[in-house]
């Protein structure tokens, strides 16, 4: 008993398989995959119906026909807070840990997942938020002015803080998503040349959401953006865009388990079929499968909302979309030349608009591994035509499988024109906005209705300030 006494029982019951002390590396990769995985889920189940690319035939009560469950947002607030709780552990390390860019990319991350917070709710807790360890476990509602000029802020520290000449030495495999590690190029890490433009241009989203905020001062930051990309560099090419890498081999499964769910009683509509069709877009084939009606096959889609089961045989999603090897899309090169090509639309030249319009549906094809041909831009259905209209529908498939964007782009700019189906109840309407969890009236009661009173309700047809 007495020889047993000296025994360190700490270090008996310490493994030595596991780590004592997290540092910034080990929570990036976990942050990427199960924030990127999560979204591909959410463009498929709810952006995707709701936004009339995809008709079920299961039922006639889903988001497709505007059917909106008072839980519609609940997943997103709560994966998204589990994810910024981490990134904040994340900065905190880099800090204690004097590693500039791990911050930098923690604050990248951060503007990135508040701004779907803000884009898809209003008004919600930031200055406060993931700060239990602190004792607050009811947080004060920021709004959504002050989400968007903190966002904007953070993604320019950000900026500033990148140091190309170290790359992320707690990451010796690389990161997910530009597998960055110690390893410099003739003295510059690709990665953090990578991650920089990821920040800039993650920025400019967010200044384009607001550009009808005066109070954000969107269009002089992203004149001074555009002016100076050697301060602010950003996504140059299709390599260079923030497309999440996924082997299929776990841990990097693909979201969906099961291939045969994503086409599970469920079509492409009309609307999304007939574009590509008048486009002879080469991606139809890539996203669709041919239809067989009285022995021809072709391209059909069945037609929104409907009021009853269409008898035809229709298109269906390809299963290969859900398969890994995969990328799930943060941003995209052409997202990113389609918001300068509006930027120029509203404040610059025909030329310069026409080629950003031109580079974004280009990259949008080829990042489906398509080729653009030679005569598509000819096309007069394709052809740049200057209106808003052409280009939030060529955005619609540049944001294909982008978390809620292109949701979050029709609220702001009310393209592309998707049609309501016959089936529609009267008063059912696209819905602006998620409801916040009804959780948040037992656990955060007062603030709850603070943010309520602030946002003038707390329902679907609630406009944001972009919108």
């Amino acid at each position: 008993m007495a020889l047993s006494a000296c025994t360190d029982f700490d270090e008996m019951n310490t493994d030595p398989t596991r780590l004592t002390q997290a540092n910034p590396g080990t929570l990036l990769n976990p942050i990427l995959y199960e924030m990127a995985a999560y979204n591909w889920n959410r463009y498929n189940s709810y952006t995707f119906p709701l936004m009339q690319g995809t008709v079920s035939t299961s039922s006639i009560s889903g988001v497709g026909w505007y059917n909106i469950p008072d839980a519609a947002g609940d997943g997103s607030w709560t994966t998204y807070y589990k994810w910024l709780t981490n990134i904040r552990e994340m900065e905190k390390e880099a800090i204690a840990l004097n590693e500039p860019n791990y911050r930098a990319v923690a604050l990248t991350l951060r503007g990135w997942i508040f701004q779907l917070l803000a884009d898809g709710f209003g008004d919600v807790p930031m200055s406060q938020a993931c700060r239990g360890d602190e004792g607050i476990f009811t947080p004060e509602f920021d709004t959504q002015l002050d989400i968007y000029k903190q966002i904007v802020a953070d993604l320019d520290t950000a900026n500033a803080l990148f140091n190309t000449a170290v790359g992320l030495k707690y990451n010796t495999d690389g990161d997910l998503l530009y597998a960055t590690n110690a390893t410099l190029t003739s003295g510059v890490s690709p990665g953090i040349v990578k991650w920089k433009k990821f920040c800039n241009s993650i920025k400019m989203r967010v200044l384009l959401r607001g550009i009808s905020v005066t109070e954000l001062g969107a269009k002089a930051k992203m004149e001074e953006m555009l002016g100076n990309t050697a301060k602010y560099p950003m996504f140059e090419s299709n390599a260079e865009a923030a497309l999440l890498p996924i082997s299929g081999v776990y841990p990097q499964e693909a979201p969906m388990t099961r291939p045969q769910d994503f086409t599970s009683y469920t079509y492409l509509s009309e609307f999304f079929i007939d574009n590509l069709k008048a486009w002879n877009d080469p991606r139809l084939p890539v996203f669709a499968t041919q239809a067989t009606n009285s022995g021809v096959k072709s391209y059909i889609g069945l037609p929104s909302g409907y009021a009853v089961v269409p008898s035809f045989s229709a298109s269906q999603p390809k299963q290969a979309l859900a398969i890994a090897p995969m990328k799930l899309t943060l941003m995209s090169y052409a997202e990113l030349e389609l918001i300068k090509a509006e930027y120029e639309q509203r404040y610059g030249t025909v030329v310069n608009a026409e080629d950003h319009y031109k580079k974004g549906v280009a990259a949008a094809i080829e990042q489906w591994g398509a080729v653009v041909p030679a005569n598509y831009f000819s096309n007069t259905a394709v052809a740049y035509n200057g209106t808003l209209e052409q280009l939030m529908t060529q955005k619609y498939y540049a944001l294909f499988f982008c978390d809620y964007q292109v949701w979050f782009e029709y609220n702001r700019t009310g393209f592309p024109k998707v049609p309501t189906g016959v089936g529609v109840s009267t008063g059912k309407k696209m819905p602006k906005r998620f409801k916040y969890p009804v959780v948040l009236q037992r656990t955060n009661l007062k603030n709850y209705q603070q943010a309520k009173t602030s946002m003038g309700g707390d329902d679907f047809d609630i406009e944001l300030i972009w919108q």
